[in-house]
């Protein structure tokens, strides 16, 4: 059974750059959404709905998400970057709403808690140690595969990576080898198999790199040594996981658009951004300690309100 997702969507609005007032010339459009499945698909086990994406960003330059109003509850209690902003963006930003959809936007602050922390701070950090991996590919990229001959290793005795993981599950270092009594020739020779180890990996992960990487960002890279916009996109999230922590609103559209546009074009050089990332991430850290938001959202009550919201668009539109 398929069903008509643009006509059951109850909230239809703008996403990334162009939301965040952060969009360039080139900017792809981004959409997100949310719908209410038929009863058919809440009722019985044959159908089935989660979401509906639309990724064109190669052909026609839109992306579009629609999810099901039931994955969207989910993942917005969760605090979910992508996901909370849809019901924060400005009221220019949203292309379609029904009173279904006002009613979900109501109760949006219902669903931040403390957990913004973990999400938009987390998720800033992990891109941040994105830019750093790929600084260090654009500074000291691997030149040749690693061969176990320069590391002192044979072909004929290899541990393979799941020995490794085992044993630096048991060991932290070779201090704690030692001490466990390991002879010293054996914990020599693990440690050049954990170094040609890492070096093999970072080796794959730099091939990889480059058959992955976006041209225009790379463009960028070499420019400023390191990719502007995702360093644009780590100060955002820093900022915007305080405002929450502090304020309990999520401002989706940035009022410090020329500073972050500043990043994007390369105003903060590497060493800069990353000490004020830092800065960021320790006033998160101190509006989380003293934030006034729950630990975490009322799951049952959000539950019983998206239930009843659905419910009552189920026996209007079936």
């Amino acid at each position: 059974m398929n069903f008509d997702v643009r006509a059951r969507t109850i909230l239809y609005a703008r996403h990334g750059s162009h939301a965040y007032g952060l969009n360039t010339p080139t900017s792809d459009e981004d959409f997100k959404g949310i719908c209410i499945k038929p009863r058919d698909y809440y009722t019985g086990f044959l159908f089935n709905f989660e979401q509906q994406e639309h990724m064109g960003s190669k052909s026609d330059g839109v992306d579009s998400v629609i999810y099901s109003i039931d994955k969207f509850a989910r993942l917005a209690a969760d605090c979910n970057p992508n996901i909370i902003e849809i019901l924060f963006c400005d009221d220019s930003d949203i292309l379609k709403i029904d009173e279904f959809g006002e009613e979900l936007r109501s109760m949006r602050k219902l669903f931040l808690s403390q957990k913004a922390k973990h999400t938009f701070s987390g998720y800033a950090v992990s891109q941040v140690k994105r830019l750093k991996t790929h600084r260090g590919y654009l500074m000291n990229p691997p030149d040749h595969v690693p061969t176990r001959e320069e590391f002192g290793l044979s072909e004929e005795h290899k541990l393979s990576s799941s020995d490794i993981g085992i044993v630096s599950k048991l060991y932290s270092n070779e201090a704690a080898m030692l001490s466990a009594g390991l002879h010293r020739d054996i914990v020599a020779t693990f440690s050049r198999e954990m170094a040609y180890h890492a070096a093999k990996k970072r080796y794959d992960q730099f091939e990889e790199h480059k058959k992955s990487r976006n041209p225009a960002r790379y463009v960028l890279e070499e420019k400023f040594g390191m990719d502007t916009k995702h360093a644009m996109h780590c100060v955002r999230l820093m900022k915007m996981c305080k405002e929450i922590l502090e304020t309990g609103e999520v401002i989706v559209k940035r009022p410090d658009r020329d500073e972050l546009l500043g990043i994007r074009n390369g105003s903060m050089n590497y060493d800069d951004l990353i000490e004020y990332v830092a800065c960021l991430e320790a006033e998160c850290d101190a509006a989380y300690n003293n934030s006034k938001l729950p630990k975490e959202p009322d799951r049952v009550k959000l539950h019983y309100m998206i239930a009843d919201l659905t419910e009552r668009y189920l026996r209007k539109h079936g």
